[in-house]
């Protein structure tokens, strides 16, 4: 049950009419495409009642197993930053934010019985359209890995790729190997197996209370999305190459959430154009967003803020800016990606037992991160070195859209956050047509 805070009101059956809709929702789509599927449920509370895990069982489709981990904080004791305890008689006690860390127990004692994982906070709607998306795109990334690893220079390439008639390249500013006006250069095997088809999360406004916060003011703000001066919107993606869907992410049927969602109704608040780029990648990838990735993990991408775009000399591209990471509140991988996370990609390993010195001994401190890093994907965004792509396809683009059903940041966060998941999207052709652009030598 909701305890009222972040938005939420007091005693309002979280179980009933949040998660299980979500969940029997994503299910079914998943079981209508013939895979067979089970649900494990991780719960911080100290028991699941019988008559609520017999409702959850009836309400998931015929054949769907159902195992609930009930009771599952896990204990820690609390640390300095050099590893002693924080006092003299400091006693064990609950680690909260550790709830996030424990399906990574339940992903290896049944990795080999899966063959594809799917791991998000219980408040995320995740269909079987995710799922495929996410498969198409990680099938196209691996085939030009595989195209460059066989390549006698050892890259893979843009098939006819404009001229690029710069003089000069943009140098890092930071800790990156490369610039920030990447734009079609070739990608080695080891780029494109960094690559990673990213999802980002969206909330539908809801104004059946009264009036909104984003829907007041002159002009409204999200009609006055940050950044708007600097990089407007293209909208003639739209007449172009199609619309964003709100029904792929959040067409539910929940007492909870607005029904019959539009295009415009979709907001983003996790990350803004500042700290995004675009590229041309090789092959079906195609162009794409790069979302926000540490500097020395970027394998390069044209900034938006390329070209002094922002009228500030000294404006640095955003990196580890929790506001701006976008964090995705969950992951999805293939049994066979989910080694190359524990056993390549990952320092400590993706997997239990997080121990050694890549975990300070001790995985619970918070040094090593916390709910976000384990459920948000921080850890691979991160440490694990991997660099999210967007789709710039719309239909694409849709799908890699989350519905964060609890709909409540909309209340809780400032106005200048939000911006619609469609104005977002003609920002990043924005950037694509200045992209282009910088290959003639111009610059905007």
């Amino acid at each position: 049950y909701d305890k009222g805070t972040r938005g939420t009101v007091n005693g309002a059956d979280r179980l009933k009419d949040l998660v299980l809709p979500l969940l029997v929702d994503g299910v079914e789509s998943m079981v209508h495409r013939g895979w067979s599927v089970d649900v494990y449920l991780i719960c911080g509370f100290e028991e699941l009642k019988e008559d609520r895990r017999q409702m959850i069982q009836d309400a998931l489709p015929t054949g769907v197993g159902l195992e609930v981990w009930d009771d599952a904080i896990p204990y820690y004791y609390v640390k300095k930053f050099n590893q002693q305890l924080k006092r003299p008689d400091q006693t064990i006690e609950f680690a909260p934010h550790g709830l996030s860390r424990q399906h990574r127990f339940v992903v290896k004692d049944k990795l080999m019985e899966y063959d594809f994982f799917v791991a998000f906070e219980d408040d995320i709607r995740v269909t079987a359209d995710h799922v495929v998306n996410f498969l198409e795109m990680s099938t196209q990334i691996d085939r030009m890995r595989r195209a460059a690893e066989h390549s006698p220079d050892g890259k893979a390439r843009v098939e006819d790729a404009l001229e690029d008639s710069r003089r000069v390249r943009g140098k890092s500013m930071d800790k990156a190997t490369v610039g920030n006006d990447l734009v079609q250069d070739p990608m080695t095997a080891d780029e494109l197996r960094r690559l990673w088809p990213g999802f980002i999360r969206a909330e539908v406004v809801d104004n059946r209370g009264g009036p909104h916060q984003l829907l007041e003011g002159s002009p409204p703000a999200l009609d006055n999305f940050k950044w708007k001066q600097f990089v407007p919107a293209s909208m003639e993606y739209e007449q172009n190459f199609g619309t964003v869907d709100p029904n792929v992410c959040c067409d539910l049927d929940s007492p909870r959430t607005p029904p019959n969602p539009t295009k415009d109704d979709l907001v983003l608040w996790e990350t803004d154009i500042s700290a995004t780029g675009v590229r041309h990648y090789p092959g079906e990838i195609g162009w794409a967003a790069a979302m926000p990735v540490e500097d020395k993990a970027d394998v390069g991408s044209y900034w938006s803020g390329e070209g002094n775009a922002y009228n500030d000399p000294s404006f640095k591209r955003p990196r580890r800016v929790d506001a701006l990471l976008g964090q995705q509140a969950g992951w999805m991988a293939t049994r066979s990606q989910v080694l190359y996370f524990h056993e390549h990609a990952c320092p400590g390993g993706f997997l239990p037992h997080f121990d050694g010195k890549d975990w300070y001994s001790d995985s619970l401190q918070t040094r090593n991160g916390a709910v976000e890093f384990w459920s948000g994907g921080y850890q691979l965004f991160g440490r694990c070195r991997l660099n999210r792509i967007l789709s710039l396809d719309p239909k694409r683009f849709s799908r890699q859209i989350l519905y964060h059903s609890s709909n409540n940041k909309q209340k809780t966060k400032t106005r200048d956050k939000f911006i619609r998941l469609s104005h977002f999207l003609g920002q990043l052709y924005t950037v694509k047509e200045r992209a282009l652009k910088s290959l003639q030598g111009e610059t905007t």
